[in-house]
């Protein structure tokens, strides 16, 4: 995002480029980023006012796997509860392995 002003001399600034691990672990968790005046050569941290695009996808992502796991976890709970641990079982197993290979996916006793 061009035109940030300078926090010190008030000049345009420019996107810089990270140096090293610890700038580019910062700029990928915060909507910071590394920016260089054109004036005063000053180099230093801004924030952007909107969150990008990465960021969005990836909070995005981990929201729907998140509930991905919420539901199964509660619907493997109202499935053992409704017809108990064996035949809960059965039926996670007929999903996961499909109806014909049950027999060698449940343990016998």
């Amino acid at each position: 995002m061009a035109g940030m002003l300078c926090p010190q001399c008030g000049g345009l600034t420019h996107r810089s480029h990270t140096r090293g691990f610890g700038e580019k672990l910062v700029k990928a968790l915060t909507s910071h980023k590394t920016y260089r005046c054109h004036e005063c050569g000053w180099r230093g941290w801004l924030r952007m006012g909107e969150t990008t695009n990465r960021r969005q996808t990836l909070r995005t992502i981990i929201s729907v796997l998140i509930t991905l796991l919420i539901t199964t976890l509660l619907a493997l709970y109202v499935v053992e509860k409704l017809f108990g641990k064996d035949q809960a079982l059965s039926i996670a197993a007929a999903l996961v392995f499909g109806p014909s290979n049950i027999e060698a996916a449940i343990p016998t006793k």
